[in-house]
């Protein structure tokens, strides 16, 4: 289930000790407590002044919790009637992590003033201060078998010390890698830290020496858990996901369950003391209760991609969608069912940027984050050579020229570079801007480039001259350029303005004020009567150019980075933040406005969501849909759906049942 309350970014989350009760922390201020049967709020919001609370722990009693804020640390008692907070004062700067040792009788607390500052539970008298490290302290835990305490700070080494006295026991040197967790198993035999650079280490608590090291995920691990018999470890990270990590296990590497549905980092997960059960928090403001007996994707590992989607191609017969993602890989899929077509195509070290498939359908190349361009065979998925390398920078755009001997790409070392496909082999263009996006005209005698500066470049491919520099639109950044279909115009976007040229004269010749604070990408459609356009407000949008009019096609849970209309020009394929990949019918696109309003399923199928409901034409709640398919909304005009579920949530006029009376509609009696 998904719990829904928070105002701001979910930070901690803890179970009571009996596994009835979860307990969130958010950056708004308040500490919520939920029932984990139903998802219901107990009791109401416990306020902190309005500051935000970082860390959350319950007493292994259950009757107090301890909660670090951006003003000290709190206790509260009474929380099954009337709870009532205790203030512990010392700490000069917010608190970042609290835990209570194994007997419940001492709070440490870890804070950004670079101390540890250790309290009775009975009296919230100050026990001891630990100090040694040099900046702020992010987490502490206490070893369940031992006098130990161990911290981790932004300083790049765990500390320990011994609790009963206060005395440092050294200083882990983490290799110039920040360590945001540390938790010790159940029986104190191992300490495990998340970090910075994406990797799991467990150290054996004698020598302190790391014996395993888990990789997998994308970006930083914000939080890492024990199971309660030790056996499995839960982490949280900022690619959006949490892994259950199963530990013990004869042969191999450690097996690997990974949940899916966050759509922002994951700040804190933690395994229920039943062991039924993981909590996750997020910046979503979401806290996530999962099934942890069967977690979803452990049986059969999930399709689509597991982060952002930042670049979509179609193939030249229209049949297959090539995708590039945030989580390093590209995809090919088919475009009517949605199914791969291959197996991950694997190779990049980093995002990759940008696609583009060949005009003859067999050559598919891949633009990324880690410098380098790959070529793949878009008839076997296998990779074509080594990576081209050559630029200093992330490589931010790629395009096969029509006829399919060379490619260019644009790149944030300032530079645009044009590659033989035979050879492998490239020539610099005089470029001198952070380059966002390259494209050839349709007949391939022209290429174009647009860079941070918003300025467009266009070269004569056969020479490589530079057939003007003068189309400047008024905005700062050229996120998107594309010739029309004759070559006679060029679209370019960003912000504030939607602009077409007239490649002949340079001159500008429409304009269209943003409808939103950015937009990605835009690309003509093949007949040249309208622009298809992917914006940051999470929605595709169509600009008719005969009549200036725009039609927004929402669904998309996250900023639309990409969009292509299929050769056809029947259909268009956009790609967003949320993972997913939509393929819409154009033309029912464009017969949106003139549905019936008053026809409840046209109503449906033609508004977007608003905090969750879909609204009529007067504003009017008509459907609530639930937060895990907000995302993954299928209705017309869009007709295929490429995500990372399992489960799509669609309505269709042949099932839809409505009308004044509850009890008919239920009994399906109307």
């Amino acid at each position: 289930m998904t719990l829904t309350g928070h105002n701001d970014s979910v930070l901690s989350v803890v179970y009571s000790p009996d596994s009835r009760l979860l307990v969130s922390a958010s950056l708004d201020g308040t500490i919520r407590t939920w029932n984990t049967r139903s998802g219901e709020e107990v009791i109401k919001p416990l306020q902190s002044c309005g500051r935000a609370v970082y860390s959350v722990a319950f007493a292994p009693s259950g009757e107090s919790l301890a909660c670090g804020t951006y003003d000290g640390v709190y206790i509260w008692t009474g929380l099954a009637g009337h709870p009532t907070a205790l203030r512990l004062s010392g700490h000069s700067s917010s608190v970042k992590s609290v835990v209570f040792s194994s007997d419940g009788s001492i709070i440490a607390s870890g804070s950004a003033d670079r101390t540890i500052r250790l309290w009775k539970i009975d009296t919230g008298e100050q026990v001891a201060i630990l100090r040694g490290h040099t900046k702020g302290i992010n987490a502490v835990d206490f070893c369940p078998s031992s006098h130990i305490l161990a911290s981790c700070s932004d300083d790049e080494t765990i500390g320990l010390w011994n609790f009963r006295t206060g005395e440092s026991l050294g200083f882990i040197l983490c290799n110039q890698n920040l360590v945001l967790d540390v938790r010790f198993s159940p029986d104190g035999r191992w300490l495990v830290s998340g970090s910075l650079n994406s990797s799991i280490q467990i150290r054996e608590c004698q020598t302190w020496d790391i014996v395993t090291e888990l990789r997998g995920h994308l970006d930083n691990i914000r939080s890492v858990h024990f199971s309660p018999d030790g056996r499995s470890l839960v982490s949280a990270s900022a690619d959006k996901s949490v892994r259950l990590w199963a530990l013990q296990q004869t042969t191999g590497e450690p097996s690997c369950t990974v949940l899916l549905g966050h759509s922002d980092s994951v700040c804190s997960a933690i395994l229920s003391p039943d062991s039924l059960q993981i909590a996750s928090a997020s910046n979503d403001r979401t806290i996530r209760i999962w099934d942890a007996v069967n977690g979803q994707g452990s049986a059969h590992p999930l399709p689509g991609h597991s982060s952002a989607v930042l670049s979509v191609a179609v193939s030249p017969d229209g049949c297959l969608i090539v995708s590039g993602s945030k989580d390093h890989s590209v995809r090919v899929w088919n475009i009517r069912t949605g199914e791969p077509r291959f197996p991950l195509l694997l190779g990049h070290t980093d995002e990759v940027l940008s696609v583009s498939v060949s005009s003859d359908g067999r050559l598919i190349a891949s633009a990324s984050k880690d410098c380098t361009i790959r070529l793949w065979n878009a008839h076997t998925g296998e990779a074509i050579g080594e990576p081209l390398r050559g630029h200093e920078g992330a490589v931010t755009a790629v395009t096969i020229s029509p006829d399919v001997q060379s490619f260019g790409s644009g790149s944030w070392d300032r530079t645009v570079r044009m590659w033989d496909v035979a050879t492998g082999r490239s020539a610099i263009m005089m470029f001198d801007d952070r380059a966002n996006t390259v494209t050839f005209s349709q007949d391939g005698r022209l290429f174009a480039a647009g860079g941070s500066s918003g300025l467009i470049h266009l070269w004569q491919t056969a020479t490589g001259q530079l057939l003007r520099q003068i189309l400047h639109a008024d905005f700062s950044v050229a996120e998107s350029v594309a010739f029309s279909s004759a070559g006679l115009h060029i679209v370019s976007v960003g912000y504030p303005k939607i602009c077409v040229w007239d490649i002949t004269t340079g001159e500008q010749i429409l304009a269209l004020d943003s409808p939103t604070d950015w937009v990605y990408s835009a690309v003509f459609s093949p007949d040249g009567q309208f622009i298809c356009m992917g914006s940051i407000s999470c929605s595709v949008i169509l600009w008719n150019l005969a009549t200036g009019s725009t039609i927004v096609l929402r669904g998309h849970g996250g900023a639309v980075r990409s969009v292509e209309f299929t050769p056809c020009g029947q259909s268009i394929v956009s790609c967003a933040d949320d993972g997913t990949i939509r393929v819409w019918d154009f033309q029912a696109a464009c017969a949106q406005p003139l549905y019936d309003t008053s026809d409840l399923f046209a109503r449906l199928t033609s508004t977007g969501l608003k905090d969750g409901w879909i609204l009529g034409p007067l504003g009017e709640l008509l459907l609530w849909v639930p937060e895990e398919y907000r995302a993954f909304l299928h209705v017309p005009p869009c007709k295929t759906l490429i995500g990372n579920r399992c489960i799509f949530f669609g309505i269709g006029p042949t099932d839809l049942c409505h009308g004044d009376s509850w009890t008919k509609c239920w009994r399906n009696d109307i």
